[in-house]
């Protein structure tokens, strides 16, 4: 285990004198991972999150890996974080709550320790459990290469190595390890994949999850061929023309793969594997055919498919910092902060937003859609939903995207106005004050 870091470090050319930030949840991993950095003597310093989604159990992972810390002189920081309320607010899943969490704070402290990388315990058996849930959710040539070893600032050196070659290290040198409970249950799709598929597999090829890395590497050169092989393509069929990327139909169709470039030239616009799929059989079409998507429409000309930002313009945003009447272009918002008991009844006005005003953060900012936007729209009980579907859902055109205001209230979008407020800051029976906002339209 040792032998493997030091070539890690040696491989992808790390100054064994930098500074190592160690995750540690307490799993056999990360141990393993914090006393092989201790006993190389590099200089480290460990953090482990307390998410507080298993009560005691938590709190147990916590008290081992501070234990452990102290025993070893290991410097540690600790820090407990309120998962499923950060999962609620932001609309997104546990996990990836957790996520978000864990390598926010990674990256706030390895700034703060003043250290050099944020090292994750991830083995082969982790690689090879990655593969398949990248399959079984459809990807392309990316999700085949697996985990990478290092991506950013993040080292991963443990790859190469099972986890019976870890559990095997630890027992060696008597270090104990904290297990996860949920690791054994089948509700979660990396455990079926990883106590049902992984030992078929095993038992078909014994050598399975090397054989996974082998694959892994080579794909990883497959797909630096096909960036190169994709990137020249892309030089031949686009050109640039007054703000507009102009793709030559022709030069596409005599591609290799007319689809493949055709995707990897829109995909990152926000068009899907359908709408790429009409495109492409819009090359016989009359020309002026439109096809839409986020921020971006594209036009079939005789020559060429055009693709141009309908939403193009000045990022303008107007802050609200307070009650009040505001003028803005051909309205007037007006904001009024009002004490209420059981007998208020909630505007029912479109062009009336009434929000719990003790979940508002001033000042207000007033702007147009940007792609990505988000809410929570009111009555699907906090449920995210992207503006680019609500507006969908909604049959707006092009030109009511473009002049859809948006009212936030810190990073939260918390109302379209003219048409929902967010879920989240709705008035409920524990409201005791509200935020009325008037929009008058045509002054």
């Amino acid at each position: 285990m040792l032998d493997t870091i030091k070539q890690f470090l040696k491989e992808h050319e790390i100054d064994e004198k930098a500074g190592f930030i160690i995750a540690v949840s307490g799993g056999a991993d990360s141990i393993t991972l914090l006393h092989a950095f201790k006993y190389l003597n590099l200089r480290i310093h460990a953090l482990h999150c307390n998410f507080n989604l298993r009560g005691k159990e938590s709190n147990m992972d916590e008290q081992f890996v501070k234990r452990f810390c102290e025993t070893y002189g290991i410097p540690m920081s600790v820090k407990r974080f309120d998962t499923q309320e950060y999962a609620k607010k932001k609309g997104i899943s546990i996990e990836m709550a957790a996520r978000e969490l864990r390598y926010d704070w990674f990256e706030e402290m390895r700034k703060k320790k003043k250290m050099d990388y944020i090292v994750v315990g991830h083995h082969a058996n982790d690689l090879a459990e990655t593969l398949f849930i990248n399959i079984c959710r459809g990807t392309g040539i990316k999700g085949l290469t697996g985990i990478r070893p290092v991506k950013d600032r993040i080292l991963r050196p443990l790859l190469s190595r099972s986890r019976e070659e870890i559990i095997a290290y630890i027992e060696q040198n008597q270090l104990g390890y904290r297990t996860d409970s949920t690791n054994n249950s089948l509700d979660y799709v990396r455990n079926k994949i990883r106590h049902m598929i992984i030992p078929v597999c095993k038992d078909i090829n014994p050598s399975f999850l090397n054989t996974v890395r082998e694959n892994c590497n080579t794909l990883k050169e497959v797909e630096q061929i096909y960036r190169y092989g994709i990137d020249r393509l892309k030089e031949e069929v686009i050109s640039e023309e007054n703000g507009e990327t102009l793709i030559d139909i022709q030069k596409t169709l005599a591609a290799p793969a007319p689809y493949t470039l055709l995707f990897e030239i829109l995909r990152p616009y926000g068009f899907n594997a359908t709408q790429i799929e009409d495109i492409l059989e819009s090359s016989d079409a009359i020309p002026g055919k439109q096809f839409e998507a986020e921020e971006y429409l594209l036009t079939k000309g005789r020559i060429y498919w055009r693709l141009f930002n309908i939403l193009e313009k000045e990022d303008k945003r107007t802050l609200l910092a307070d009650s009040g009447e505001y003028h803005i272009d051909d309205s007037i918002f007006q904001l009024e902060e009002q004490d209420i008991n059981d007998s208020f009844i909630v505007p029912r006005d479109l062009n009336t937003g009434c929000f719990d005003l003790d979940k508002i953060i001033y000042p207000l900012v007033l702007r147009h859609w940007s792609m990505g936007d988000w809410f929570c729209p009111l009555g699907m009980k906090r449920s995210k939903k992207k503006l680019s579907d609500f507006f969908t859902d909604l049959k707006f055109s092009a030109k009511q995207k473009k002049d859809c205001l948006l009212l936030q209230s810190g990073k939260d979008i918390i109302w379209v106005v003219g048409h929902r407020i967010d879920d989240r800051y709705k008035v409920s029976p524990a409201t005791k004050r509200v935020l009325i906002i008037k929009q008058i339209k045509g002054i």
